[in-house]
């Protein structure tokens, strides 16, 4: 395998193991009576990161420019022949999505042509089943397989009014072909193509995504607003002969350099055409290297991310196991950054984000903890001070306690009064981003470009969904602010006036959501701040782009929304957890003083309870800490415990049975493994055999 499908492999059992690790302290919070709604979504809020797709690679470039043979090089030369169609000319005439997902069967999704006709976004037609052509295929039968991929060559033919009122034609191009004598031309079959087909490299959650030429980047407002811009790594493709062209700065400029501050690698593909036995290979490497540098300056991009490659050559050594052209074809640098951006990268992003989220749980379970030990000790201070006192001693020492909690309630109302407040900013923030909210923006946007089909009121429909919507999101920050400063002084409070240990409230931002509505609207101007008047294609094409932006726009409410309501839940968690905690312990510290008092009960029996509780505390402590220990473990991609004891365990029963083997025939000369040996690597085998992906 290449250097990026095995590090997609062992990303894909990390997250496996890691995911064991989570699942474990999930039990044995719950065990313990300790997993509360807030940690609940703390381990799901892992699970769900763990469990979403890993990571996407597009692949951009005018026709003719090698995407799909570059596919095959680096995903599928396993298979010894190619699998994504790829030959001289135009193959892949639409935009085709390769994944796995294992609740739909093997197939490929066609979404015919005509449907570009309706303004309804690519997003929601996904959702539409009966949209889609469906061309089912065993994968175990390549034939099949190469048969139905090839259905993403097709075409059809059609009139020109046909093709301009699909969007496919502007007036000017269908008015110079009407003066050729020509009335009709032939257009892809199919808009898009989902594929579903379970590689082990996509089972493991890698998703391709092939464009089929740089005009589908204008028409696909999709690939556009979230395809290119949301994948993990874009590969742009130039032909080594030729560099850049005019076309291939502007959609670069345009849709990709700035997508993202990383994962954006151009692709000088056909070197091979440059291999020339006239020349020496000191002379071919000087053509190659000012390719390189002419790119460089074209693209401005730095020389690091440019690759010069033959993917032909890579996909023809890889399938003949030719390693000297392997690495003539240069691919293996590619791999190699491309598994840095792919995995290496996403890894780091997840396991950030899962540490931060497991590391706010463990210290909600941990303050809870300490502060229940705390209470026991500071009861058994108690109780052993009224050893040999009089009834006088003990009733001050419950006036004590009563005073105490009589402050705790008075705190306590002043909570109440604040979380009213609280709730407050909480509905402010729910209001601001709910859907109702959006579909009165998307309402009043559809309307005002319903009233116009020129440029101007056409991109202002979009400007003012844009505007409206970052309003929502200054608004919802707003209030956000405020519920910082309010948990900020509450937390401050009960740490200082009751001993509380809890530190500060957790912070939170709607800052990436802002950055995606600012790219959105720099995406509008740059996509048509150039049209002056809008023509039956340009119209098409907007109002496409509104409708992609609008569904955009719910999935970015939609994750602000879930976002905002889970910091919400979880800065309340520590503060309610130990108030909790506290009230109990004030409770039990009353009632222990009143039973002794009343002598319903014995201070060396309560002592003798409460040292009991004491050492349970400490004990669960103890456990959290190795909870955390395995978790940080299985950041670190080292087994678990249990493992490595099934293992300990396993050979030494293997060393235990090794007396009973002394009495069997002697072992043939010949055989160089001993018995005891065959028992040590039966059960190092059978501890090693957890299940992980091939």
């Amino acid at each position: 395998m290449s250097a990026v499908s095995e590090d997609l492999v062992k990303f894909a059992n990390w997250k496996v193991g890691v995911e064991a690790a989570v699942k474990r302290f999930e039990r044995w919070t719950d065990a313990g009576g300790m997993l509360d709604n807030a940690i609940q979504m703390r381990t799901q809020a892992i699970s769900d990161r763990l469990s979403r797709k890993g990571v996407s690679v597009a692949f951009v470039a005018e026709f003719s420019r090698g995407k799909s043979e570059l596919i095959n090089a680096i995903f599928f030369a396993g298979f010894g022949e190619r699998i994504v169609p790829s030959s001289a000319g135009r193959t892949t005439m639409c935009p085709t999505e390769l994944f796995w997902d294992e609740s739909k069967p093997s197939a490929i999704r066609l979404l015919p042509i005509a449907t570009r006709k309706d303004v309804t976004s690519l997003s929601d037609l996904k959702l539409q089943v009966s949209s889609w052509v469906e061309v089912p295929f065993n994968p175990e039968e390549r034939s099949q397989v190469k048969s139905a991929l090839a259905a993403v060559q097709d075409q059809i033919e059609v009139t020109l009014d046909e093709a301009n009122q699909l969007g496919l034609l502007d007036e000017i191009e269908t008015e110079k072909l009407k003066l050729q004598g020509r009335d009709k031309i032939f257009v892809p079959k199919w808009r898009h193509a989902l594929v579903n087909f379970p590689h082990p490299l996509l089972k493991a959650g890698l998703s391709i995504i092939d464009t089929p030429g740089l005009n589908a980047i204008g028409t696909e407002p999709e690939l556009t607003l979230r395809m290119i811009p949301e994948a993990d790594a874009v590969l742009f493709l130039l032909a080594a002969d030729t560099g850049v062209t005019r076309t291939d700065i502007e959609v670069w400029r345009k849709n990709i350099c700035n997508t993202k501050d990383a994962g954006r690698f151009a692709v000088l593909n056909k070197i091979d055409g440059l291999w020339d036995n006239l020349k020496t290979d000191v002379e071919i490497e000087n053509e190659i290297s000012k390719q390189v540098q002419s790119v460089s300056e074209d693209l401005e991009l730095d020389p690091s991310l440019i690759f010069p490659i033959s993917a032909q050559k890579a996909l023809s050594a890889k399938i003949n196991k030719d390693q000297a052209l392997l690495e003539r074809s240069r691919i293996q640098a590619l791999e190699v950054a491309l598994s840095d951006v792919l995995v290496k990268r996403q890894q780091v992003l997840v396991r950030e984000s899962v540490s931060r989220e497991y590391g706010d749980a463990y210290r909600n379970i941990d303050g809870s903890l300490q502060s229940r030990l705390r209470n026991h000790v500071e009861q058994l201070f108690e109780l052993n001070g009224l050893r040999g006192k009089n009834r006088d001693v003990m009733n001050h020492t419950a006036a004590r306690i009563r005073s105490e909690r009589d402050d705790f309630d008075k705190s306590l109302r002043r909570l109440h009064g604040l979380r009213a407040v609280f709730q407050r900013h909480s509905e402010d923030v729910h209001t601001t981003l709910s859907v109702e909210s959006l579909k009165r923006h998307i309402r009043s946007s559809r309307e005002l470009m319903k009233s116009s089909n020129f440029s101007a009121g056409l991109k202002g429909g979009m400007h003012a969904l844009l505007k409206m919507a970052a309003e929502d999101i200054k608004g919802a920050e707003a209030s956000i602010q405020e519920i910082t400063t309010l948990m900020t002084a509450m937390y401050r409070t009960f740490s200082v006036e009751h001993g509380l240990t809890l530190g500060s409230p957790m912070l939170f931002s709607l800052t990436r959501h802002s950055a995606e509505l600012a790219r959105l609207n720099t995406l509008c101007d740059q996509r048509f701040g150039a049209v002056t008047l809008a023509t039956t294609e340009k119209s098409i094409v907007m109002r496409q782009f509104l409708e992609a932006i609008a569904t955009r726009l719910r999935e970015i409410y939609a994750a602000a929304s879930k976002d905002s309501h889970s910091w919400l839940r979880a800065v309340m968690a520590p503060i309610e957890g130990q108030v909790r905690e506290h009230q109990a312990q004030l409770k039990k510290r009353m009632d222990s003083v009143r039973r002794i008092l009343d002598a319903n009960e014995s201070l060396d029996d309560r002592i003798q309870e409460i040292e009991s509780a004491k050492d349970d505390a400490q004990e669960k402590i103890k456990g959290l800490r190795d909870l955390k220990q395995s978790f940080e473990d299985a950041l670190d991609g080292q087994p678990p415990i249990e493992v490595i004891q099934q293992k300990a365990l396993l050979l030494a029963e293997a060393l235990d049975r090794s007396s009973a083997l002394e009495d069997e025939p002697p072992v043939p000369s010949n055989d160089p493994i001993s018995p005891l040996r065959k028992l040590a690597q039966r059960a190092i085998h059978s501890a090693n055999a957890e299940p992980i992906i091939h």
